[in-house]
């Protein structure tokens, strides 16, 4: 009778690797152990009411629901034309809210001084509307040596740019700020009259420039008002009776033959 061998060392260590799970139909596979969850979660977050209009509630604010300081901050604006709606929407605003301005008065100063040289000469006489109808009536009875301390410099500036346009427009300011500010001429006289015989003496002027220079020197004419005059007909004689020569047409001579 033969004898059986009996099973070798490695067959006797070797093992099963995987075991074959038998699964009854109808029943849903259970996920794989190193399987990766991908669900998403979320939550609805609840933010508070950031609303600009309720931002901005209790505030004076202008037609186009910007405040002043936000208004101030577009005067430096690159565009002309957000410039110039700057300084309509502070007239608005200012008509609307009187007490802005005087709450904000010196703020409101040295921010739009700035554009009194303005290369745009419809922000300039924007501007010049703006202190015309506003600013200067709503300051009036402030500290005046404070006041013209801070506009006066920026109109000397622009009395010496190059632009003529602007070196006109600075004389008009200052024509404003001696209609609501008499004594200050008695401060600047001397420079004052220096920057008008400089404007006059140098021939930068066409004829048809000759009809702005006119209306602007009509500012000279207010500041001669205020010189102390010694005689009673001296004041006639500079006002009524001196000609300005830069006004008058060169009309030719006709020859009599005399």
């Amino acid at each position: 009778m033969v004898r059986s061998k009996a099973p070798s060392k490695k067959q006797q260590k070797k093992g099963i690797d995987f075991k074959k799970i038998k699964r009854k139909l109808g029943r849903k596979l259970p996920p794989p152990k190193n399987a990766t969850n991908t669900e998403i979660k979320s939550k609805a977050i609840v933010l508070p009411e950031q609303s600009v209009a309720t931002d901005k509630e209790g505030l004076a604010v202008s037609k186009k629901g910007l405040t002043l300081k936000e208004l101030l901050q577009q005067t430096s604006h690159h565009n002309a034309k957000v410039r110039r709606d700057a300084l309509m929407g502070i007239k608005d605003l200012v008509l609307k809210h009187p007490a802005e301005l005087r709450l904000h008065r010196y703020a409101v100063i040295e921010k739009l001084r700035e554009r009194i040289s303005d290369n745009d000469k419809v922000v300039r006489e924007a501007l010049y509307q703006l202190f015309k109808s506003e600013i200067f009536p709503g300051c009036a009875e402030d500290n005046q040596g404070l006041f013209i301390s801070l506009v006066m410099t920026y109109i000397f500036n622009a009395m010496t740019n190059l632009s003529i346009d602007i070196r006109l427009m600075a004389f008009r300011f200052f024509d404003l700020v001696v209609q609501y500010y008499p004594p200050c001429f008695s401060l600047y006289a001397e420079k004052i009259l220096q920057s008008y015989e400089d404007i006059l003496r140098k021939n930068q002027f066409y004829l048809e420039d000759k009809g702005k220079l006119k209306s602007t020197l009509s500012g000279l004419v207010r500041c001669l008002s205020l010189l102390p005059s010694k005689k009673p007909g001296c004041e006639k004689n500079i006002l009524g009776e001196r000609k300005i020569h830069a006004f008058e047409p060169n009309v030719p001579t006709e020859n009599t033959g005399m």
